[in-house]
């Protein structure tokens, strides 16, 4: 087994979905977590500046979804057939895009407010919607078996977060909230 090491903030954000994926697979790592002070003498050393990074056995990996997507690959949380894992990488990449909205830069609290607004009660409902049309009738979002989006969604924080982590941890795991 690989030794891992997970680098990212003290806070949940793009390194919870790994987290997630660690804690379900059984899988032993150090979670190692950054205070924002000591964040500009660690920047420069990553690749590209960013973190979560994903040692492993000393190789540096970075991007959560890239990371997310070697740790799930030889599992079931990919998807079973070349043709699931593709379904289970455009879902993460659908969920992936709404998130990519979220105003976490944002430092005026009445426009970071507007936008979140925004994405409740407008963006929200038609992913939802979307996400129930690609659904249908079926129990799983890919096959018949947990898969990677449950974990991507579960990550995001508040309202939204735990909104969509019921309707996700029901579809994506079978798990009743």
């Amino acid at each position: 087994m690989p030794n891992y090491k997970l680098t990212y903030f003290n806070m949940r954000g793009r390194a919870e979905i790994i987290r997630y994926i660690f804690a379900y697979l059984d899988i032993k790592y150090e979670d190692y977590r950054i205070e924002p002070a000591d964040w500009p003498d660690i920047k420069s050393t990553l690749p590209f500046g960013k973190i979560p990074i994903l040692e492993v056995d000393g190789l540096t990996l970075h991007q959560s979804l890239a990371i997310a997507r070697y740790l799930t690959k030889n599992t079931d949380l990919a998807g079973k057939t070349e043709l699931e894992q593709c379904q289970v990488d455009a879902i993460v990449d659908t969920l992936d895009d709404f998130m990519s909205h979220f105003p976490w830069a944002e430092e005026k609290q009445d426009v970071k407010d507007k936008i979140f607004n925004k994405l409740l009660t407008h963006d929200a409902p038609i992913l939802l919607q979307d996400l129930d049309t690609y659904l249908g009738g079926k129990e799983w979002f890919v096959g018949n078996s947990p898969e990677l989006p449950f974990c991507s969604c579960i990550k995001e924080q508040g309202n939204l977060g735990r909104f969509l982590l019921g309707y996700l941890q029901y579809h994506a795991f079978g798990f009743k909230t």
